[in-house]
């Protein structure tokens, strides 16, 4: 069980990490232009675009708005089949939930450090 997990999360990382490249090379960007844009060296965005690594929440929002995306499609293989219409707008609802509350997570645990100033 514990294998497959592992398998699962290195194929997340590495369809990931495609397309990631993909949509760099859509924009006609290098990747040094691109780290330059997220803030990141191009040694650790060519290692996100391997799959060797994954993004934090901050640099996967970034990556979504320098793209002009939903984030969802950044976890889709392009070999994949096509999904219908109504089964993709749940996903993406779900993403843009999580990444709803994971935001005001973070600003929660911020406003708390503050108040403890």
């Amino acid at each position: 069980m514990l294998h497959t997990f592992f398998m699962c999360e290195i194929n997340i990382r590495k369809i990931f990490g495609e397309n990631v490249k993909y949509y760099r090379k859509q924009m006609g960007l290098s990747q040094e232009q691109l780290s330059e844009i997220l803030e990141i060296s191009p040694n650790h965005l060519s290692v996100i675009e391997t799959g060797g690594k994954f993004v934090t929440y901050k640099l996967l929002e970034k990556m979504i708005d320098v793209f002009n995306i939903a984030p969802s499609l950044l976890f889709y293989s392009q070999n994949a089949h096509t999904i219908d219409g109504s089964v993709q707008n749940k996903i993406n609802s779900i993403i843009d939930k999580e990444l709803e509350n994971a935001q005001s997570s973070i600003h929660e645990k911020i406003e708390e450090l503050y108040r403890k100033q």
